[in-house]
């Protein structure tokens, strides 16, 4: 792995502070004065009331986080927005944020948050799932030569790549039309697991692209095995069941594909699938 730019831990200059405080409290309170330990709690109180208010603008992104963390997005929107106006340093607020802007189709404004965030995080997680997250957004931008190279170079700085990732960089390649490249990257994800559904979409597609409807068709199959209602398997089967005349099962993928969850992030759009549901009618 290469080597890492110093960056400043806040949060960990935040803790040894809290340390520092809270032993120079009992110092005062305790040993000097010989008050009893329970005023250590006000102490406590002090410091995060303080904590609060110089370094509120951190706060604002922590009370976004536990509000998502618990399922209440929209709460957590508001505090995330007013967050980052106000230019909070919490990457994770920052992260969260720039991700439900790209699923809404806000790649731009994403891509400039998480290049903030890219800035100043220190935390390995992040040091992964941002990189990722800037290349949608370049996919959604329509450069797919930046976000292949975003890859490449997060590849070049860790060692293990997941299948979320292969499988990300296996379709960029398949949009440039280098099938032989998504198709290599698109296995490397499955031996790592088997079971991981969009990889097995890739290849539908990519033999999709082949003309190779029957083994698409196996392939979109084994996706859905694993996620069964994933759109963009649903969609492409519907198709071929279309193809071959099968207009029945064609109108059960294709509504049921149309009733999931679509965000810019999905390669199928939901006009796409309401074109394919208009024309059956037409049959």
């Amino acid at each position: 792995m290469q080597k890492k730019q110093q960056k400043i831990d806040l949060v960990k200059y935040w803790k040894y502070m809290f340390l520092g405080y809270m032993m120079l409290a009992f110092i005062i309170l305790v040993h000097l004065k010989q008050m009893s330990e329970i005023y250590l709690i006000p102490a406590f109180f002090l410091y995060l009331i303080l904590s609060a208010i110089f370094c509120h603008n951190y706060v604002l992104g922590m009370i976004g986080n536990f509000y998502y963390f618990i399922r209440k997005p929209d709460k957590a929107k508001k505090f995330y927005q007013i967050a980052v106006k106000r230019k909070t340093r919490n990457v994770k607020a920052l992260y969260n944020y720039a991700l439900d802007a790209l699923h809404e189709g806000r790649a731009e404004e994403a891509l400039s948050v998480f290049q903030r965030a890219e800035k100043i995080n220190t935390k390995v997680l992040f040091e992964k799932l941002i990189p990722l997250a800037i290349s949608s957004c370049y996919w959604v931008l329509g450069d797919i030569d930046m976000a292949i190279k975003t890859i490449n170079n997060l590849q070049k700085n860790f060692n293990y790549i997941n299948p979320n990732t292969l499988t990300t960089l296996a379709y960029f390649h398949l949009l440039k039309n280098d099938l032989e490249k998504a198709e290599a990257l698109t296995n490397d994800a499955l031996k790592d697991n088997p079971e991981y559904a969009p990889a097995w979409d890739n290849l539908g597609q990519i033999y999709l692209a082949k003309n190779d409807f029957e083994k698409a068709e196996t392939y979109f199959k084994k996706a859905l095995s694993f996620r069964e209602n994933m759109t963009e398997s649903l969609f492409f089967l519907g198709k071929i069941y279309k193809s071959k005349g099968d207009f029945e099962n064609a109108k059960k993928c294709l509504e049921k594909a149309n009733s999931g969850y679509i965000s810019a992030l999905n390669t199928v759009k939901k006009e796409d699938i309401e074109r394919e549901l208009k024309s059956l009618t037409l049959v």
